[in-house]
């Protein structure tokens, strides 16, 4: 299920206008939710079935009020409702000047339904499938 409010959907077009011209040509931000100021993205082209019930993927989560950007190399489980960070990085957003960057969680941990950890990975498995049947 994914929350979208008039908020969060301003402040998704107005990251996509402002974006289009700093996201390098590697990256397929796709916009998945939104609460408040904050925006979250999966990047479409990150994303590696790890096995039958495990995915990665790079997830940014942009606080627009911050100005920053916090992209997470994620493992979903969402047969278990589980994630798990394996590394993290702190940029600006504008400059996508990095701040600092981090090792990730040691172990998987539970996401609840209202996540927006749900979202991504229910996102995930709908863009999985649309590519499957269109082979």
């Amino acid at each position: 299920m994914q929350r979208f409010t008039a908020s969060g959907l301003l402040l998704a077009v107005t990251l996509l206008i402002a974006g289009v011209s700093t996201c390098s040509a590697a990256e397929d931000m796709r916009f998945v939710d939104a609460e408040d100021d904050t925006g979250y993205y999966v990047d479409a082209a990150s994303i590696v079935r790890v096995s039958d019930t495990e995915r990665d993927a790079v997830v940014a989560v942009v606080k627009a009020g911050e100005n920053r950007r916090y992209l997470y190399r994620t493992r979903l489980n969402p047969h278990a409702g589980t994630y798990q960070f394996v590394s993290a990085q702190v940029e600006v957003y504008d400059t996508k000047e990095i701040l600092r960057t981090t090792q990730g969680m040691d172990v998987p941990r539970p996401y609840t339904p209202a996540s927006p950890l749900r979202s991504i990975a229910d996102f995930i498995e709908e863009l999985l499938t649309s590519k499957q049947q269109a082979r």
